[in-house]
């Protein structure tokens, strides 16, 4: 059976649920897929594949019956999805993004576990970052994947020998380029600072950062790749929004005072927060075009100052501070020198340091909502177009960590709240051929750029009716 490569989650899972398609007649069509695209990682970010376990649980969700109208609890049932390879699959090798940290894992992590509970199908592996601690994906001594939706011209002319392939961003990045290649339909990363809202900006994308909670010290949540706002909120488990009239906010909503129901307020800034950069007129002119987009749909627009007064601590510097102190207990291995930078530096930090930064980032949500009266702010996902592989990497590991920081001075505020975040493309569109087609596909002239859509006083859902309000502007 032939399926079309842009075929969507909520389609394929509608049609296994309902009986028009088996589970094994899905992955029959993804499974090879996953197979060639193990043999071409730089084209499809594709770590291993996992083909025949793929096939197999199909076949077994096929035999347990749970197919043809009667798997209301399984909601993603026969739906092919890509695993970042940071999480761990019992019995599949897993790099943590470096062949130095190879290992075979003994255990099932717990997202993944969920998406199975959920009757998704794994077929392969993604790569990522080491230890996915960096906004770009070069894994160490492994393949470097390569962005197939923005692209550079050559020295040469358009010679594809000489053109210098450009990052898909990271730590998801894999997963990014997995679904934009059309390997899969969705993938599972991770989020500690924008590594999932980076990749999807960069590969044309939707990436959704849910909220999460941040007693204990998490920066990072899992999180899902998709091609659409229907997929995201599918994967998210959030209802899809009617396109009745622009989201409001009632009494419920999460960390709002008493208001009655009213359309979003939303806020729009272009000025960086966590980096002194100029931003590409490009990525700057989505905002304001989505700007307009909303406001012409009803909702309340508003420009906002910077999130961060005047008297308070160095909120970048918690961040940073909270990322390293993570990295802190990384146990001893082989890492490469950005790595045990990062590691170094978090030990460095006492616990009473470390303990005042937990208190610090705790008080900063509440801080946050004192400047800003509005429901979600709207950012540039990126402050320019993403850079040729090695851009990064090349720089002294400080140097890098401030140039990774210049390129997304924006979304780690949302990592630190723990509030949820939405990047999704706007502006030029690229052909479905070169989104959702082969890895060799065409790169369009003028790639959509992105917005980041974070909420301060709303949830994912009013997130994903927002972006469907501005979605294409």
């Amino acid at each position: 059976m032939t399926l079309p490569s842009d075929t969507s989650a909520r389609a394929l899972t509608a049609a296994v649920r309902s009986g028009q398609l088996r589970a094994v007649e899905v992955a029959r069509h993804f499974a090879p897929l996953a197979d060639a695209a193990s043999r071409a990682p730089e084209q499809s970010g594709v770590a291993a594949s996992l083909a025949e376990r793929a096939l197999e649980r199909a076949v077994e969700l096929d035999k347990s019956g749970v197919s043809g109208g009667g798997a209301h609890s399984f909601e993603l049932l026969g739906l092919p999805v890509a695993v970042k390879d940071l999480f761990t699959i019992e019995g599949v090798d897993c790099t943590m993004g470096s062949a130095r940290l190879s290992f075979r894992a003994s255990e099932t992590s717990e997202p993944v576990a969920k998406l199975l509970a959920r009757g998704a199908v794994p077929t392969c592996t993604t790569h990522t970052s080491e230890v996915g601690m960096t906004a770009y994906t070069e894994p160490i001594d492994l393949p470097a994947p390569r962005n197939p939706y923005f692209g550079a011209k050559s020295p040469a002319g358009n010679d594809p020998a000489l053109t210098p392939p450009l990052t898909p961003g990271g730590s998801s990045g894999g997963s990014a380029v997995a679904v934009a290649t059309g390997v899969v339909p969705v993938a599972l990363g991770s989020d500690g600072g924008g590594s999932i809202r980076v990749p999807a900006a960069c590969c044309g994308l939707v990436g959704l950062k849910p909220s999460h909670d941040i007693t204990h010290g998490h920066l990072s949540t899992p999180a899902f790749l998709t091609r659409s706002l229907s997929d995201a909120a599918l994967l998210a488990g959030v209802p899809f929004p009617s396109s009745d009239g622009p989201a409001s906010v009632g009494q419920s909503a999460p960390g709002n005072r008493q208001r009655t129901s009213r359309p979003l307020r939303i806020g729009v800034t272009v000025e960086p927060f966590h980096a002194e950069v100029g931003v590409d007129k490009r990525w700057a002119n989505g905002v304001w075009a989505a700007a307009d987009a909303l406001a012409n749909a009803g909702y309340e627009v508003v420009e906002v100052p910077g999130p961060y007064d005047a008297e308070g601590p160095d909120a970048f510097e918690i961040f940073r501070r909270t990322i390293t102190r993570l990295a802190a207990r990384l146990p001893e291995a082989d890492y490469s020198q950005m790595v045990r930078w990062i590691r170094e530096s978090g030990r460095a930090i006492g616990a009473e340091e470390a303990a005042r930064t937990h208190a610090q980032r705790m008080e900063l949500p509440g801080r946050i909502r004192r400047r800003w009266d509005v429901d979600a702010v709207i950012t540039p996902t990126l402050a320019f177009d993403p850079p040729r592989i090695g851009h990064f990497s090349s720089l002294k590991p400080w140097e890098d960590f401030e140039e990774q920081t210049r390129w997304t001075p924006w979304l780690s505020l949302w990592n630190l709240t723990g509030w949820a975040s939405l990047s999704v493309p706007v502006g030029a569109r690229a052909s479905a051929e070169s989104t959702a087609g082969s890895a060799h596909s065409t790169t369009p002239t003028m790639p959509a750029t992105s917005i980041n859509i974070g909420a301060v006083r709303c949830g994912e859902a009013e997130l994903l009716r927002v972006a469907r309000d501005c979605w294409e502007v």
